[in-house]
């Protein structure tokens, strides 16, 4: 992207570049094991709280901590931050640990942080961290194999982390934001999709989209809009005419020879044409009656955090970090009369939205809004300030890692994502990558531009 972006193949790594390397070894164990991985540490300090805790020593010999603060975003995320922890420490007397950990929904930003330390201390870490996805890219037909085993076999994986905690739980959502920010990284010409590859992404892509209507959503729309920003409409009809028929004519060899039967949970759900289009119908409402009660679900609750932050006591504090939202608003997970295992805990209403609502109240809802708003306007204004310029791959990376992050933001608004580390790091990470991708570029376009006394 940059002339100075060249990095020297004999230069001596430093501290920076090391964590670098550390940090991406992080996240993609995160994208090949999921939940597992996240479990490799000692009580309480796991794995991503130690490259936390590590990136924040690095940050704080990088010379950058006052310049990362210098877009709104990056003030907006720092004055949120500091309203979670006011919302925070007050309760570790009484829930301990379980504050700390639903607080990670916004102080795990301290990766934003982190990030635009590294990249604004060292700009040719940008073409680093381009070489470190596509080398992500590449490892798709691993991640084809683990989430299959997670859905197909999931009771025959170990458990090394304790009896419910098997080494290999890749979620459903966790598939489709890394389909879509693969897809867009292809589109915008920096890797090439191999045969094998295309029918990887494709099998990844059909899996989750029998089981979440949000997976199936996060990937549809930003590639949709990265096509349309890149100019691919003709691609982008090709893909859609293809996709229908394949749908249509598997629909209807489904309903020839087989008969389709409505799962009663949504982990039971088959891969089937049939329960596609159910999905699909689904995000509009008109799915069937497991799809239909899932979705009731979470709007009850929802409702009632409103009801309780809107009309209550908590309009301006929200009930804090740490407190079990479902157990307190009656929403628990009711168990499985055929499962012997207890039923996962319900922390969180899956909606990290109404989540912030209901812990940070309105002024915590407002600036996370702001910072959302903020970060979008930015990078569209840098999409289209170096398309004007011709600059065509800053405009490829700036799509990118917006539709990556845009991705993320449609799970985070349907299920729970940013309230543990799988995808909230990934999220945090994306995000300061945005913002530093822009400080930089925005500084080398005023390097480029002659003064007015030339």
């Amino acid at each position: 992207m940059l002339s100075t972006l060249e990095y020297e193949s004999r230069r001596v790594p430093t501290v920076g570049d090391r964590y670098l390397g550390l940090l991406a070894a992080v996240l993609l164990g995160y994208a090949l094991m999921g939940k597992g991985f996240a479990y490799i540490g000692l009580p309480p300090l796991y794995i991503g709280e130690i490259a936390y805790l590590i990136g924040v020593l690095v940050l704080a010999r990088s010379g950058a901590c006052l310049a990362m603060l210098a877009t709104l975003p990056s003030l907006v995320l720092a004055v949120l931050m500091i309203w979670a922890v006011a919302r925070t420490v007050p309760f570790l007397d009484v829930y301990g640990v379980d504050a700390l950990r639903d607080s990670v929904l916004v102080l795990y930003g301290g990766f934003a942080f982190i990030v635009i330390g590294l990249l604004l201390e060292d700009a040719r870490r940008i073409d680093v961290v381009v070489r470190y996805y596509s080398f992500f890219v590449g490892t798709f037909p691993i991640m084809l194999v683990g989430y299959a085993a997670t859905r197909f076999w999931q009771d025959y994986i170990p458990s090394f982390y304790g009896p419910n905690i098997p080494i290999l739980d890749i979620q459903a959502t966790a598939v489709g934001m890394h389909l879509a920010g693969a897809a867009v990284f292809v589109l915008a010409g920096y890797r090439k999709a191999s045969p094998l590859w295309l029918a990887t992404w494709l099998a990844l892509f059909s899996l989750v989209g029998t089981i979440n209507r949000g997976a199936l959503l996060s990937v549809f729309v930003p590639v949709v809009l990265a096509m349309l920003v890149l100019g691919r409409l003709r691609l982008m009809l090709a893909a859609a005419a293809t996709v229908v028929a394949l749908i249509g004519v598997a629909y209807t060899l489904e309903a020839t020879y087989s008969h389709f039967h409505e799962a009663e949970e949504s982990s039971e759900r088959p891969v089937s044409a049939h329960q596609v289009v159910d999905n699909i119908k689904g995000i509009f409402g008109e799915g069937g009656e497991q799809l239909r009660g899932t979705k009731q679900w979470r709007l009850d609750w929802w409702d009632v955090i409103i009801e309780k932050t809107f009309h209550g006591s908590n309009f301006w504090t929200g009930r804090g970090f740490g407190v079990d939202l479902a157990r307190a608003d009656g929403f628990e997970t009711p168990p499985d009369p055929s499962d012997p295992r207890p039923p996962p805990p319900s922390r969180s209403p899956h909606s990290a939205h109404l989540n912030l609502l209901a812990r940070t109240g309105m002024p915590g809802l407002a600036l996370w809004l702001l910072l959302l708003v903020s970060w979008g306007v930015m990078m569209l204004r840098a999409i289209f300030a170096a398309r004007s310029r011709g600059h065509e791959q800053w405009v490829g990376l700036f799509l990118f890692v917006s539709c990556y992050v845009l991705s993320i933001i449609i799970n985070a608004s349907f299920d729970v994502v940013l309230e543990g580390p799988m995808q909230g790091i990934w999220f945090w990470c994306l995000f300061g990558l945005g913002i530093a991708s822009v400080m930089v570029y925005r500084s080398h376009v005023a390097a480029e531009e002659p003064s007015p006394d030339q």
